[in-house]
């Protein structure tokens, strides 16, 4: 769900919701306005045909389904998109719920047997036997409302595990987001990040090459698609050595490889004749025949961060040297 309309266009929806809520007697809550103003969006035919099933005009108002389809529609949308962390989320926040709910009930018991004694002690008639009656009645229920508060603690304290529990398994999706599955490197979305970190800095010198494996459509169609698998994952591993604080390897797609190095120019020359030598240099044996295939090589197209420049023009830069070094014979550097 995303409100982002203008003024006059969110009044005009504000107009439109509001009478179709008066009509169902529906509280103007935040989250009941949110809904039926999504609903007259007319942007989200799901919730529409929900809405005007569960609040048919002159109908009861529940709102438990309020709050379920304002959970359905808007709450599940912030959330990950992992089951597991969605479910621990839900279970976190149920335990809780339930927990402070008993705890408050309690409370309020307590309170009530508070005010009645009060009123006894206040009696101008002093019954002994009846204050004895009522102080046992409330030291049972300070040693219930003394439990019930352990138990609320221990509530807490698993919510507690559990949310850290959480936190490290949504770290965990987020690394998994950022890495090939295949090359076991970052992927495409890692090195946008990267990218947008590194030129954050301008001060610090940038420059990206763009590598592309040579003739890879003809190794999968004399090899097979898994012997083209297997020469990314090789690849992939080669880059991963390079790895540092100051180069980011990552699969761009495909058979394009990126590098950024955070460093002058003559040192990203010097590292991308290194990844060609080495590219080249790699012996890839069938695991059927042990026969080592035919001869793997690389072109790279290199350049430099231009302050001022955006990230597309950087990276379209580096993919004119790419095509450059393709053009000239492949198996070469060339700086853009």
């Amino acid at each position: 769900m995303d409100f982002r309309d203008d003024l006059s266009t969110a009044s005009d929806y504000l107009r439109m919701a509001v009478p179709l809520m008066v009509r169902r007697r529906i509280p103007p809550t935040p989250y009941n306005y949110a809904l039926w103003y999504a609903h007259v969006q007319n942007a989200f035919p799901d919730l529409s045909r929900s809405l005007l099933a569960e609040f048919p005009e002159n109908g009861p108002y529940d709102p438990e389904k309020s709050e379920s389809l304002f959970f359905e529609y808007f709450v599940k949308h912030y959330l990950p998109t992992s089951p597991q962390a969605r479910d621990l989320i839900a279970d976190i926040v149920t335990k809780l719920t339930q927990a402070v709910s008993r705890n408050l009930r309690g409370t309020q018991d307590y309170g009530a047997s508070l005010r009645e004694a009060m009123t006894v002690f206040e009696e101008s008639v002093i019954d002994p036997e009846r204050i004895r009656a009522l102080v046992g009645q409330l030291l049972t229920e300070t040693r219930d409302l003394e439990s019930l508060t352990q138990a609320f603690q221990s509530e807490l304290q698993s919510a507690g595990a559990q949310v850290e529990r959480l936190k490290r398994e949504l770290e965990e999706s987020e690394r998994r987001a950022r890495l090939d599955a295949l090359t076991k490197i970052p992927n495409r979305r890692g090195f946008d990040e990267a990218l947008a970190q590194s030129l954050s800095a301008p001060e610090e010198p940038t420059c990206l090459m763009m590598l592309d494996l040579d003739y890879f459509k003809r190794l999968n169609d004399t090899y097979g698609h898994p012997m083209g698998d297997r020469v990314l994952e090789i690849v992939g591993s080669v880059l991963a050595k390079l790895q540092s604080d100051r180069v980011f390897v990552a699969r761009y797609g495909g058979e394009e490889f990126a590098v950024i190095v955070n460093d002058e120019l003559e040192v990203a020359q010097t590292l991308a004749e290194q990844i060609r030598r080495q590219v080249a240099a790699l012996q890839i044996k069938r695991k059927s025949t042990q026969d080592t295939i035919g001869a793997i090589t690389i072109s790279i197209g290199l350049t430099r961060f231009c302050p001022g420049e955006t990230a597309e023009a950087l990276i379209e830069r580096a993919d004119t040297g790419l095509y450059r070094a393709k053009e000239s014979g492949r198996n070469r550097v060339v700086i853009a």
